[in-house]
C-alpha cells in the first residue's frame, strides 16, 4: 500500500484556473484528499496553489482568491506584449500574493512538505546562475524563506514579467515538478520508490506544433524590432508573428516550457509506473496571460471525466470518493 503521497501543479498563468477547478471537483468528493497528501509541489502559478494547500488553505478558498485577486493582476497588458517589452505590470500580482499569505509565514511554518522550482540569475556562492528547488524538508537551507517570496521567485516568467529578487520563473527548470518531488521523497524523506504515488495536475495540454521548415532561423531580439518593420519580420525562434492558430508565438520559450512538462511526465511515469497519474485535459491554444480564457478552462475542467483520477486516488490515497456529480 502506498504510504507517501505527492500532489503537483504545473505553471501556466491564467490557465491555473483549470488545475484549481479540477482539484476542487476532486476535493469536493472527499476532503481527505488534501489531508492525506504529504507533499505539495508547484511551479509558477502552481506554486501558489501548492503553498496555499501546504499552509492549510482549502482548494475552494484558493480558487476563489485566484479568481478575485490573482486574475485582475493579469488584466492590464502593455503595448507590444512579449515582442517589445515586459507584457504584464508585476506589482498587482506581487500585492495579491503578499495579501493571501501572512508576511511572517515561512517555509518552516507550513503544515506539509513543499517543492518549488525557480531559477536564480546570480548565485554569489556559485558565482553563476543556477536552478533552485525551494523546499522545507529537514535540513533545508530555505526554511526561513517567506512563503510569498518563494511563490514570486517561481513566477517571474521571462518575456511577460520581470524577475523577482533576481529569480525567474520555475518553468525554466521544470514546468511540471513531479520528478523533483519524487527525488526529494527518496533523498530527503527516505521513502522507497514503491511507497510513493504522485497525482500530477496540469494546466491543459495544447495542440501546439511547428511543422514548417526552420532553415535559416535565428533569434531576433525585441530591441532590434521596430513597429514599421514588423510586417517584414521573417519567421524566427524568438517570435513567430506569421503563424497558424496552433503554432507558438515564442517558439524557443514555449519549447522549453512544453518540452520539460512532457519530459517530466515521461520520467516520473518510468519511475513510478501506475503510481503516477497525470490529470491534464486537452485544451485549445489559449493565452496564459488573458483572464478572459478562464470561463473556457473552467468549463473544460467541469466536463473532464474524473473517473480514472478517482480510481487512482482511491487506490493510492486509501480513501473512498463519493462519485457524486458536481
Amino acid at each position: 500500500m502506498t504510504k507517501y503521497r505527492i500532489m503537483t501543479f504545473d505553471g501556466g498563468g491564467t490557465l491555473g484556473a483549470l488545475s484549481l477547478q479540477l482539484l476542487n471537483r476532486l476535493a469536493q468528493q472527499n476532503p481527505k484528499l488534501i489531508s492525506r497528501t504529504n507533499v505539495f509541489s508547484g511551479n509558477s502559478i502552481g506554486s501558489f496553489t501548492a503553498l496555499a494547500l501546504a499552509s492549510g488553505r482549502s482548494p475552494k478558498e484558493t480558487l476563489q482568491f485566484f479568481k478575485d485577486k490573482i486574475l485582475p493582476a493579469f488584466s492590464v497588458s502593455r503595448p507590444g506584449g512579449p515582442v517589445y517589452n515586459q507584457q504584464l505590470p508585476y506589482s498587482g500580482f506581487i500585492k495579491a500574493v503578499q495579501t493571501f499569505f501572512p508576511p511572517d509565514l515561512l517555509l518552516k511554518d507550513l503544515k506539509r512538505r513543499i517543492v518549488v522550482p525557480a531559477f536564480h540569475l546570480f548565485s554569489p556562492e556559485l558565482n553563476r546562475w543556477t536552478p533552485v528547488l525551494f523546499h522545507n524538508f529537514p535540513g533545508s537551507p530555505y526554511l526561513n524563506e517567506k512563503a510569498s517570496d518563494v511563490i514570486l521567485r517561481s513566477s517571474g516568467a521571462p518575456a511577460t514579467q520581470r524577475a523577482y529578487q533576481n529569480y525567474v520563473d520555475g518553468y525554466t527548470v521544470a514546468t511540471n515538478p513531479s520528478t523533483a518531488s519524487i527525488a526529494f521523497a527518496v533523498g530527503k524523506a527516505k521513502q522507497p520508490l514503491d511507497q510513493i504515488a504522485v497525482l500530477s495536475i496540469g494546466t491543459g495540454e495544447e495542440p501546439t506544433q511547428l511543422r514548417r521548415d526552420t532553415k535559416g532561423w535565428g533569434m531576433v531580439s525585441a530591441d532590434n524590432i521596430r513597429p514599421e518593420n514588423m510586417k517584414n519580420l521573417p519567421p524566427n525562434w524568438g517570435v513567430l508573428l506569421d503563424r497558424s492558430p496552433n503554432e507558438p508565438l515564442l517558439p524557443f520559450l514555449q519549447i522549453v516550457a512544453s518540452g520539460s512538462g512532457y519530459y517530466e511526465s515521461m520520467v516520473s511515469s518510468q519511475l513510478l509506473g501506475n503510481r503516477f497519474f497525470r490529470l491534464n485535459p486537452r485544451i485549445p491554444n489559449l493565452s496564459k496571460t488573458d483572464p478572459s480564457v478562464v470561463p473556457t478552462v473552467i468549463s473544460i475542467a467541469n466536463k473532464t471525466n474524473l473517473q480514472p483520477a478517482i480510481q487512482f486516488i482511491e487506490k493510492n490515497w486509501n480513501i473512498k470518493l463519493s462519485h457524486k456529480s458536481d
